[in-house]
Formats: structure tokens, sequence, C-alpha cells
């Protein structure tokens, strides 16, 4: 082997070196970046995993309270349609009075009319000193009530319960001669006062002040 041979050949061995030498050091730091994001890749994945699993939970909690709502929502509609029911079946009842009856109960929503009207007077006159008492009490029917009932309501009342009215109040109550637009029931006119004392307006303020105590006996609320 000539010298020019050696040469080229320390220079061929040299240069494959530090290419192996550059090789293995590219090789590394490819291993080391390759390491590297392999680590925040799992990092990404679990905190991926974890956000999943949170808004799995959110879910689950948000599916379950929507579930108990709509069991709340039903269970109050259905009692809702309970009581709707109960107080038709009331209001039906009331309705299908027979004539001698639904006098009775046309009297005694008139006394008790009378009752609070008389009182509102005495308190007035008694915090007040001033006389509230009208010329006049009118009881107002609609229109099919006073063709049947008028009469007859007047002359069992005064004969009746209104006799333990004070003589001057019982002398001044009158059945109207005008007619009211009202389902039912009867309206007290003292002069510029009215208590209405309809069927529709006395169902409403019976379902106002029973409703709580009948939810109570229907479905045993404890409250």
């Amino acid at each position: 082997m000539t010298g020019l041979e050696k040469v080229i050949g320390k220079i061929i061995a040299d240069a494959e070196a530090d290419a192996k030498e550059i090789l293995d050091h590219a090789e590394a730091e490819c291993a080391a970046i390759r390491e590297k994001y392999e680590a925040r890749r799992e990092a990404e994945l679990e905190a991926l995993r974890e956000a999943n699993d949170r808004e799995c939970q959110a879910l689950i909690v948000r599916a379950k309270s929507s579930a108990a709502m709509a069991k709340r929502n039903a269970i109050l509609e259905a009692r809702a349609a309970i009581l709707n029911e109960a107080y038709a079946a009331a209001e039906k009842q009331i309705r299908s009075m027979n004539g001698e009856q639904y006098v009775d109960f046309l009297c005694k929503m008139l006394r008790s009319a009378m009752k609070r009207q008389l009182e509102g007077e005495a308190d007035s006159l008694r915090l007040y000193g001033e006389n509230i008492s009208p010329a006049k009490y009118e009881v107002l029917l609609n229109n099919r009530d006073r063709d049947y009932y008028g009469d007859k309501l007047m002359e069992v009342f005064l004969s009746g319960m209104g006799a333990k009215l004070p003589p001057e109040a019982r002398a001044k109550i009158r059945l109207a001669g005008e007619t009211v637009p009202i389902d039912g029931g009867l309206v007290l006119r003292a002069g510029a006062v009215e208590t209405n004392c309809s069927l529709s307006m006395l169902l409403a303020e019976s379902r106002r002040e029973t409703e709580t105590r009948v939810s109570r006996i229907l479905f045993g609320d404890s409250n």
C-alpha cells in the first residue's frame, strides 16, 4: 500500500468515524426528543382523560337533577289534577242542588254578606263616628235565579235566618229589580259597597282557604 493510499484510507476512516459520531449524536437527540414528546403526550392524554371524567360526572349530576325535577313536576301536575277534580266535583254538587237546597244555600250566603256588612258599619261608627248605614240593602241575582228563586229567597230569609238581624237592618233588605251577570250565588249592594257572593267567587275563595288542608287529606302532606 502506497503512502497515498494510506492517507486516503485515513481520511475515509476519519470521515466514517465522524459520520458515525454525528449519527449517534443525532439518534440520541431524536430519542430524547421522542421521550420528551411522549411524556408530554402522556400528560396531555391524562389531562384529557381527567377533563372527560369531570365532564361525565357533571353530565351525570345534571341528568340526575333533570330527572328529579321531571319527577317532581310530574307529581305536582298529578296532584294539581287530582285537586282540580276534587273541587270540580264539589262545584258540580253545588250546581246540582234542588230548588229548596239552593234557596237555603243563597240564604246562608246572604246571612254571611249581611253579617260582614253590619260589622263594617259598626266598626266605622265606633272608630270614626261615621254612620255608613245605607238607605237599603239590595240583593242581586242572575236573571235565571231571580225569576226562579228571588221571591222565595226573600221570604225564607226574612222569616228564618234574617229574623235574627237588627230590626232596622232587616227592614231595609230588598230584592233588586236589576240582575247581575254571575254564574250563581248573589251580590249584596249596600249603597256604593258591593259584597260579591257569586258562586265562582265563593268557590275560588273556598279553594284558597282549604287547599292546604285538602292536600294534606288527599296526599298525607306533613306541612
